[in-house]
């Protein structure tokens, strides 16, 4: 059986093992400012975007095919969607979600075929989840 001094050093050390965790663990929040000229740049990117993945196909792209990198494309997403949603703007912004999930289909083309498949299979639904998320958030946050 344990003795007392062997309970308080366990929860100490769980609970110094807990701070840690919860240290390292936070995250980054970034935060969209959105103004005409954020606006008019997102407008810009996702016009050059929103032709290359609203053909209805699903196959992967060559991620060199976008204007700019997918961190570029996605926070114009993000900023889009969230001026779309506030003005109650419903099918540009279905539009633009699909396009963000659709940034999935931009792969690097020196991947086989069947590494560029499941790679756009996890970061579909990565980006799925991470839409609804923000969106989720900035509706929350709104209120």
């Amino acid at each position: 059986m344990m003795d007392t001094d062997t309970w308080l050093l366990l929860g100490a050390g769980t609970a110094a093992l807990l701070m840690v965790k919860w240290f390292v663990g936070s995250r980054k929040v970034t935060v969209y400012r959105i103004s005409p000229g954020s606006l008019n740049r997102s407008k810009n990117v996702m016009l050059r975007v929103l032709p290359l993945v609203e053909d209805g196909a699903e196959h992967p792209l060559d991620e060199t095919c976008l204007p700019c990198d997918k961190t570029t494309v996605k926070s114009a997403a993000k900023i889009l969607a969230y001026h779309f949603w506030k003005e109650k703007q419903h099918e540009e912004l279905d539009r633009i979600k699909q396009c963000f999930i659709a940034l999935s289909r931009f792969q690097n083309r020196d991947l086989d075929p069947e590494a560029r498949e499941r790679l756009q299979s996890r970061e579909r639904a990565r980006l799925a989840s991470e839409i609804e998320c923000f969106l989720t958030n900035a509706m929350a946050r709104r209120k």
